[in-house]
């Protein structure tokens, strides 16, 4: 990227894993046919709707993989997301880190995904910036840095930023535990169900298998990011 305008586009290059396409097809699959199958015990309204939020997530998908990029020039950076864009002068721009999300067995998401951090501590994934699409993900996003520090990014860190990325940090965590439990309580729910109708006894599918496992995000959600997001702020670095 110059001062002449020219720009570098990171878009969709290589193909992704074929398991990242093929697990959600079966999670689809089968919560179609769990979706068919209980028809006659769910209320009328309920599968139109769940078929809708499957198509609607599907979309979602197909736009995120091939529209979804990023544009950087010598202006600033753009995140073109599945339907609308987001710029931000090199000035509004905090930092830009590859970030570990772990261990994925089943590697259905990049591992070194590439985000930006705006001057309130905010972060933006970027999209085709990561070791899917590049050989070297480090090395691309250190080269941008150079650059953005050339173009105006605030070069440093500051402590209330970080303060505040720590806390957001903490925050997702604690939602990604409540969402594992919302899990197992899903699953719990489905032995409940299936005791009650072992037993003779109707079971209320839309109370055991939508509103308590929403119910216990919810609230186990709010719970844990506080408590995640103090104990970050906690823990030396």
């Amino acid at each position: 990227m110059d001062d002449g305008g020219s720009a570098r586009v990171y878009r969709r290059q290589r193909r992704r894993p074929p398991q990242t396409a093929l697990l959600p097809l079966i999670l689809l699959a089968n919560a179609a046919l769990q979706t068919i199958h209980t028809r006659h015990s769910v209320p009328v309204w309920w599968t139109p709707v769940a078929l809708a939020a499957f198509v609607a997530v599907g979309v979602w998908g197909v736009l995120a993989e091939w529209r979804a990029h990023t544009v950087v020039t010598a202006r600033g950076i753009t995140r073109q997301g599945p339907l609308r864009a987001r710029t931000w002068a090199w000035s509004a721009v905090y930092d830009i880190r590859i970030e570990n999300t772990g261990s994925q067995p089943l590697n259905v998401h990049p591992r070194w995904p590439a985000y930006l951090y705006d001057s309130e501590g905010r972060r933006f994934l970027l999209p085709q910036i990561n070791e899917w699409q590049l050989a070297d993900p480090y090395a691309e996003v250190g080269a941008l840095r150079e650059a953005a520090w050339r173009y105006g990014m605030p070069y440093g860190q500051r402590a209330e930023t970080e303060a505040r990325i720590l806390r957001q940090a903490g925050r997702r965590r604690g939602w990604q535990w409540a969402s594992v439990a919302a899990v197992v309580v899903f699953a719990l729910m489905i032995v409940v169900a299936l005791t009650e109708d072992i037993a003779g006894a109707p079971a209320n599918l839309f109370l055991l298998l939508l509103v308590i496992p929403l119910a216990a995000f919810g609230l186990l959600g709010l719970l844990l990011a506080e408590y995640c997001a103090a104990r970050a702020l906690r823990l030396p670095r």
